[in-house]
């Protein structure tokens, strides 16, 4: 009789021991512990559920999961738990969206796994709710950056668009712009100085001539902006200088127009040289600058 008792006694001790690390475990996890019966409705809620959403364990018990929710979500949800149900199958990271006591929406990340009993009767589910709402929120937010960042990165593709459209109408108006000038100067200028070097007697005074339509073909041709802004910029003398080895005149017939000594003008050419990166090779200088235009 006593040995009876002492083992009924230690059963009971065991269970008792038992229910109290269960209580702790649910008390102490932040996730919310729940059972519910073959119907769905609740029998068993830990505490943390007045942390989530509200409510005391005593005022969930007797509800289903959907009378905590929003009509359309228990309809959506319910669906799915059906099949689950069906199926007497465990499910994991269910996400779904609860009305908190304070009216305001919670959304939980719901995970269980089906009981039976001896004959395998389904008697229902236990699980656990996680409160992932501040994530959801987070994932918004991120998502709403996201469309904000397509939608500015469209809108700089088709300011890039018009930009290039506007470019090549200005290269457009640009080139038709240098076509009437150019037109304008061999109709209405060059025919005047051909007039003026064939009226004068004297030959320094046609070699200015000369190096005028040569540096008025220059400006023209853009010639001496090449020189100046994509060769090392030569100086305005040496410019000068490269326009008239360009028409073929030798040091001695530069240096005469320039009023400059050949020295000057070996000078000159050396440092040109240089300048375009073709000193102490085997290139023709005038062949060079003929190139650049």
């Amino acid at each position: 009789m006593n040995s009876h008792r002492s083992e009924a006694y230690g059963l009971y001790e065991a269970l008792r021991q038992s229910e109290e690390r269960f209580r702790a475990l649910t008390e102490s996890t932040s996730d919310w512990i729940w059972e519910v019966d073959a119907d769905g409705v609740y029998t068993y809620a830990s505490p943390k559920v007045n942390d989530l959403l509200g409510y005391k364990p005593e005022e969930v018990i007797g509800k289903t999961p959907f009378d905590l929710m929003p009509p359309d979500e228990a309809e959506r949800v319910g669906a799915i738990f059906r099949d689950i149900v069906a199926s007497q199958s465990p499910f994991e990271r269910l996400e779904n969206i609860n009305l908190h006591k304070d009216g305001r929406h919670v959304v939980l990340e719901t995970s269980g796994v089906p009981f039976f009993d001896k004959d395998s009767n389904l008697l229902g589910y236990r699980g656990i709710d996680r409160d992932i709402t501040e994530r959801k929120l987070a994932e918004k937010a991120l998502r709403e950056r996201e469309a904000e960042l397509e939608i500015k990165t469209n809108s700089l593709e088709e300011l890039n668009t018009a930009l290039r459209v506007l470019l090549k109408k200005r290269d457009e108006d640009k080139a038709e712009l240098n076509e009437k000038v150019l037109c304008n100067v061999k109709d209405l200028i060059v025919p005047y100085l051909d007039k003026l070097k064939k009226s004068l007697p004297n030959q320094k005074q046609v070699d200015y001539i000369n190096i005028l339509e040569s540096n008025l073909s220059n400006i023209i041709s853009e010639f001496s902006c090449t020189l100046s802004s994509k060769y090392l910029g030569l100086s305005p003398k040496e410019i000068l200088v490269a326009n008239l080895i360009r028409d073929g005149k030798t040091n001695k017939e530069i240096g005469e127009v320039l009023a400059l000594s050949i020295r000057t003008i070996e000078t000159h050419r050396k440092h040109m040289r240089k300048k375009l990166n073709i000193e102490n090779k085997k290139k023709n200088l005038r062949s060079h600058l003929l190139t650049l235009q």
